[in-house]
Formats: structure tokens, C-alpha cells, sequence
């Protein structure tokens, strides 16, 4: 490089200095405040006043939560702001955006935070009565609601144009509003214990989580396969299915539903209408997340690390892969429904969850998202109907 371009990229970097953060930065910082409020502020708030959640180690508990919720918007926010960057915004450009918008955090982080504490007292500034602390607590509602509002405009005007982006929209819009219908089927059925803090949300707090694992799981996960999967060798697999590919992913589901059948006690199969539709929600978050990104993910990576690869290897492994990790997340539910024996359960494991896995996997390959979501959810319905 002569005098002359490094002048050049030195006057360039001084303009994208002077430019701001611009909107990917609005969208790091505001979600990295509001996602912190949201979990460690709203959320305990809301889960105190309903009795769920003790007014013991409020503070201890509103902070933790207020650290995984921040660096959740942060990662998130990075994410969004650099998809939705304006369109003539160069890459180079919001990467350096991003980067300052990263240092602002930290002070917009610490403002959040006592916010947070305040949001999260409510339930104690009620019990005490004194006007004060019910006068600091209600500012910072209104505070946190005007940091949330910021959050979700700039966030709408950043996915306008990441959604402009995306390969197929329509289907990744399905996709996401599915899986976000799934994920609120499932929570409400079964509301979920917080990890490491032992308590149930409410009804309120299961729509907020809904609304969590849709915006920082599944939304990023969709993005990232609809990118990588017209990178995989072979047809489309998210085009739509012809008659034989659903006949097929039919046909395997049956088969996959009856292997299970002999290891699989009645217990483990819920017996009621809500049952049979969590079991469907279930599939359809499996699908998106194990299948459709998950194993594009793998198999693009092995594409591009194992040079030479056959597609039968990329397939192999990336079926392989998606089957352990679909073991070791149901794992648990498994030691949880109590089995007499271990042999009864690792059967149960092996018929039910790893085989059923691998055949979703190799319909997935041959014959595309569509296919596999179909036969999952036939094996599925067969457990229901014959157990």
C-alpha cells in the first residue's frame, strides 16, 4: 500500500467516525437497555406482584436476570443492526457503527440497570406504602417504557429492511410467526422454570418468553439457514413440496411412529386435545431450529472445512450430528419420566428420539423442509392414536 491509500483509508475512517453510530447503533444499544429491562426489570416485577417470585434477594435476582437479558439485546442488536442497515450503507461502515455503539452500551447498560432495580421493586414500594418510593418506582416505569418504545422502533425500522434481505421472506415470516404460536402453545401449557432460579413464570411470563426465544432464537436461527441452505448440494429444500415428497415424508413418519411404539409407555404420551397440540408445536420448533437450521448449519460448515466431500459425507455428518444433539436435549424429559429400568429407558431413547431423529434428517436431505416437518409430525400424531 503507497502514501496515498493509506491517506485515503485514513481520511475514509475519520468520515465513518464522524457519521455515528446511525441506526445499526441505535438498534445494539436500545436492545441491549431494553433487554435487560425486559428480563430483569418487567419480568420480576410482574412475577413478584403475582406471588410467584419471592421479594427475597430481589436485588440479587433482578441484576442477574438484567446481565443475561443485556447481553442478549447486545448480541441481538449487533445482529439486526448490521442485517438492517440501510441499503446504502457500506458494511465497512456499520461494523464501525456497531463497534462504538458496543462502547455506548456499557453507560447505557449502567443507566439501565437502576432502572431495573426500581422496575423490579414495584412489588415492595406497594407493600411499604411510602409516596416516595411509589413516586421513584412509577418513573421508572415510564422511563423503562420509553427505553422498550425506542427498542421496538428502531428494532421495526431495522427488520424492514433486513426483511428486504432475506432469500424467501414469506417463508421466513411463516416460519417465525409459526414458531412464535408454537413456542406460545407450549409455554402456556406447560409454564417453564427459570433456570438456576427455581420458579414457574406466570401466564404473562410465558408470553414474554415466547416472545424472547422468538426474537434472540428463532428469528437469527431462520435468517442464518434461509442464507446457508441454497448453499447445500442437491434440490431446493425449501421450495415448495411436490405430492411425492409429502407422500414420502407420510410414509416415513408412519414408520418412524411405529418403531417407537413397542418402547413407548403410555405415560410419556399426553391423552388430551392441548396434549396433541403442544406434541405439534414441538415438532414444528424441532424442525426449524434441529433441521432446518441446525443441520444446514453443519452441513455448510462441513462444506467448507472438508474439501472434497462427497455430498453423502456432508449428509452423513450433518445427520449424524443433529441426532446426538437432539438425544442430549431430550435427554433430561427422559431420566424425568421415571423409567423402571434403565434398559427400558435407553430403549425408549434409542427408538423414539435417535431413530426418529436420523429418518427426519435423511427426509430433511432427500427431500426438503416441508417433507420432514410432515413426517415428524405424522410419527407424532401416530404415538398419540395408538399408545
Amino acid at each position: 500500500m503507497n502514501a496515498n491509500d493509506s491517506l485515503s483509508t485514513q481520511h475514509d475512517d475519520l468520515q465513518i467516525l464522524s457519521r455515528g453510530v446511525g441506526l445499526p447503533g441505535r438498534v445494539a444499544v436500545s436492545f441491549t437497555m431494553a433487554g435487560g429491562l425486559l428480563l430483569g426489570g418487567v419480568l420480576v416485577a410482574l412475577e413478584t406482584l403475582a406471588g410467584r417470585l419471592s421479594g427475597h434477594g430481589i436485588f440479587m435476582t433482578a441484576s442477574g436476570l438484567f446481565v443475561v437479558g443485556a447481553l442478549l439485546g447486545l448480541v441481538h442488536g449487533v445482529t439486526l443492526g448490521f442485517l438492517g442497515r440501510p441499503h446504502d450503507q457500506p458494511r465497512r461502515e456499520a461494523v464501525w457503527a456497531l463497534g462504538r455503539a458496543t462502547l455506548y452500551s456499557i453507560p447505557a447498560a449502567a443507566i439501565a440497570w437502576l432502572l431495573t432495580v426500581w422496575v423490579a421493586l414495584t412489588m415492595i414500594a406497594k407493600m411499604t406504602g411510602q409516596l416516595g418510593a411509589q413516586v421513584l418506582v412509577g418513573l421508572a416505569w415510564i422511563a423503562a417504557a420509553a427505553v422498550i418504545g425506542w427498542a421496538v422502533m428502531s428494532g421495526l425500522r431495522a427488520i424492514r429492511v433486513a426483511y428486504q434481505r432475506w432469500p424467501d421472506p414469506v417463508l421466513g415470516t411463516a416460519l417465525v410467526a409459526g414458531s412464535f404460536a408454537a413456542l406460545l402453545v407450549a409455554f402456556l401449557a406447560d409454564r417453564p422454570e427459570l433456570w438456576l432460579l427455581r420458579f414457574r413464570v406466570t401466564e404473562v411470563g410465558a408470553v414474554l418468553l415466547a416472545v424472547f426465544a422468538t426474537i434472540w432464537v428463532v428469528g437469527p436461527a431462520v435468517t442464518v439457514a434461509l442464507r446457508l441452505v441454497r448453499d447445500l448440494p442437491g434440490r431446493d429444500r425449501t421450495s415448495s413440496a411436490s405430492i411425492t415428497d409429502l407422500g414420502f415424508g407420510l410414509l416415513v413418519g408412519m414408520v418412524a411412529g411405529l418403531l417407537a411404539l413397542p418402547f413407548t409407555p403410555a405415560s410419556v404420551v399426553p391423552g388430551t386435545v392441548g396434549g396433541a397440540l403442544v406434541s405439534l408445536a414441538q415438532v414444528l420448533v424441532d424442525e426449524t431450529l434441529l433441521r432446518l437450521f441446525l443441520m444446514t448449519s453443519v452441513a455448510w460448515v462441513v462444506l467448507r472445512r472438508w474439501q472434497g466431500a462427497r455430498k453423502e459425507e456432508v449428509a452423513v455428518a450433518a445427520v449424524a450430528a443433529v441426532a446426538v444433539v437432539q438425544v442430549l436435549l431430550y435427554l433430561p424429559g427422559v431420566v424425568a419420566a421415571g423409567f423402571p429400568t434403565a434398559l427400558a429407558a435407553t430403549a425408549f431413547t434409542g427408538a423414539a428420539i435417535l431413530v426418529p431423529a436420523i429418518l427426519f434428517g435423511v427426509v430433511f436431505w432427500a427431500r426438503g423442509f416441508t417433507a420432514a416437518l410432515v413426517a415428524h409430525g405424522t410419527a407424532a400424531m401416530a404415538l398419540l392414536l395408538l399408545v
